[in-house]
């Protein structure tokens, strides 16, 4: 029981504080507990209290959780002191705000940091029901005309979307700060009550109109859809301008995909830090330039965790998986910086693709070595990858272990799906009817494409149904294209047929390339020139399409047919894109397509 506190601890009470041992689990911090009863720094209030601050500092969750046992177990506290400290160590709003629960509970008084803190917990969870019990008991204080709390509620109040009752705050305070005018434009601006926030933003006098007042209304205009060019006029109005003002208007520019704007003020800007680069490469990813961003991220003077993830899904995003993988491995050679969970998703995003299943694993081997959890995207990363490369059996074996959102049981339901395990994928979304799970969009795409492959078209066509009847979910293109391609495999292309002109939005070159499919595998040519005709009169010039058809013409030896179509090709400059294979022969990726000679 007390071998952690014995090899890691000193045997001198007074030094046991500035020797604390990291603790992972609750069971070491059960140890730490034992030595610190055995070493008598429990006996006294005054080093309990030491103890109890010294843990709340503490990075790890155990030991913070222990600080509150020993201060509800140990300890008569009469002051808040001690309990703000448990209330601020709290990474969990709903822990803070039981934390100041028991501490009114026990009599002892809030003071103003004790409200300062719970209202920030209550604008975090956000509970807005605690929050405004928090603001009865300030009522009922000596504290209720405090500038300071009052600006605490507003803040409360606007993060929690409430701009009525901030307000209401605000206009019956007796004194304002700055910071009180701040806190309102801030929620009216994030809340995209622009309006407001503008007609308050004027009626400031100077001696409250800061930079921070600046900051939130071009922030504020430049998220907003047709707000950018009063974004803009403001920001060439500021009497000065610091960072925050910068990033801001590049920022918006990014998001509305102007990018010209957005490099220009980028280049003129004084001092470019982290965030500004990151801003102007990730709106180039967006854009599809991958090869700018890459410049961008060369450029760059020093580089954080958030830039090179930005980079790595920018790849995946335009469907460079290699150079994703590549430097998913350079940020951990050159970069010297461990990922975190977006890192490791989308490199498995990455490997799922490439299909490099050793590259797979040895991520799995990182994520349990360093303790991830797999109950998010983690988790669904891996049933992916292993779905993907057809590892059915180690996806299953993660699912198990992490099952316990929707997405994880998506992940699963669609990965066997594709490998055609129909039987168990449609078992699994029964399954999910006896748990707190609703089925969402994509748990039908899996559904679908599992009847689709295992040719159980009725089956598929009662799904469908269900989705509005049983559901109430709209099917979007994605379901209209699974059963498109369910019909048409089964041979029923004037049904795929029918599907598509009922249609309740515009079809894409997809759904009609499945049916064109259909048609090749069927046989059926008087489809084909239907589907030919179709595409031609709505604009969809897709050369795979193109080259289906000049397939079905050649498979019945319609040769006039096919030199026609040949010949839109060639007129309308087609290119299709090859299909390409990849192979994994001692540790490299080798690509290459039918009948290549230039690889060796």
């Amino acid at each position: 029981m007390l071998s952690l506190a014995s090899s890691c601890l000193p045997a001198d009470p007074s030094s046991l504080l500035n020797s604390l041992p990291k603790c992972r689990t609750l069971r070491q911090a059960d140890q730490l507990h034992a030595r610190f009863l055995t070493a008598g720094l429990l006996r006294h209030r005054a080093a309990a209290a030491a103890v109890v601050i010294r843990l709340c500092a503490s990075p790890d969750p155990p030991l913070r959780l222990l600080a509150r046992r020993i201060l509800l177990s140990s300890i008569s506290v009469e002051n808040p002191f001690l309990w703000n400290a448990i209330i601020k160590s709290s990474t969990d709003p709903r822990a803070a705000m039981l934390s100041f629960a028991l501490m009114l509970a026990a009599g002892v008084p809030a003071d103003l940091f004790s409200f300062s803190l719970v209202l920030k917990a209550c604008s975090q969870g956000p509970s807005l029901l605690v929050g405004v019990q928090v603001h009865a008991v300030v009522l009922k204080s000596n504290l209720a005309a405090e500038l300071y709390i009052q600006n605490c509620l507003i803040g409360f109040y606007a993060k929690c979307g409430l701009c009525q009752l901030a307000r209401r705050v605000f206009d019956r305070m007796p004194h304002r700060d700055s910071i009180s005018w701040n806190s309102l434009i801030d929620g009216y601006a994030k809340n995209g009550r622009m309006d407001a926030a503008n007609d308050l933003f004027s009626r400031m006098g100077d001696e409250h109109r800061n930079l921070v007042a600046w900051n939130s209304m071009i922030s504020g205009f430049a998220a907003s859809n047709d707000g950018i060019s009063e974004a803009r006029k403001l920001f060439d109005e500021m009497p000065e301008r610091d960072s925050v003002s910068w990033n801001s208007m590049i920022d918006g520019y990014v998001k509305l995909g102007m990018m010209s704007d957005a490099t220009a003020l980028f280049t003129i800007m004084p001092e470019k830090d982290v965030i500004s680069w990151s801003n102007l490469i990730a709106g180039y990813m967006d854009a599809g330039e991958v090869h700018i961003a890459q410049r961008l991220f060369d450029e760059m003077p020093e580089r954080d965790l958030i830039t090179w993830n930005i980079m790595i899904a920018g790849y995946v995003k335009n469907g460079c998986f290699p150079a994703a993988l590549h430097l998913f491995y350079q940020m951990r050679t050159q970069g010297n910086l461990a990922p975190d969970v977006t890192t490791l998703s989308t490199a498995l995003s990455a490997i799922a693709e490439l299909g490099r299943v050793r590259d797979g694993i040895a991520v799995h081997e990182y994520i349990g070595r360093n303790s991830f959890p797999l109950n998010g995207k983690l988790g669904v990363g891996l049933i992916d990858m292993y779905a993907k490369s057809g590892h059915l059996r180690e996806a299953l074996r993660v699912f198990e272990a992490s099952g316990d959102t929707i997405d994880h049981w998506n992940a699963i339901i669609g990965g066997l799906a594709i490998h055609g395990h129909s039987k168990l994928a449609l078992q699994l979304f029964h399954a999910m009817a006896r748990l707190p799970f609703k089925p969402d969009d994509i748990t039908f795409i899996g559904v679908l494409n599992a009847c689709s492959h295992a040719g159980l078209v009725d089956k598929g066509l009662s799904y469908f149904e269900s989705m509005r009847k049983d559901h109430q979910l709209e099917p979007k293109l994605q379901h209209y294209g699974c059963m498109v391609d369910m019909l048409g495999r089964a041979g029923r292309l004037e049904n795929a047929w029918k599907t598509i002109e009922e249609m309740p939005m515009r079809e894409n070159d997809v759904i009609w390339r499945s049916l064109l499919s259909a048609c090749k595998k069927h046989g059926d040519v008087l489809m084909g020139q239907k589907v030919e005709e179709a595409i031609t009169r709505r604009g969809f010039w897709d050369s795979s399409s193109f080259v289906l058809l000049s397939n079905i013409y050649a498979g019945s030896g319609m040769w006039e047919d096919v030199r026609r179509v040949r010949k839109i090709i060639r007129e309308r400059e087609m290119r299709k894109i090859p299909g390409c294979s990849w192979i994994e022969l001692g540790g490299a990726v080798h690509e290459f397509v039918v009948g290549d000679s230039s690889h060796p």
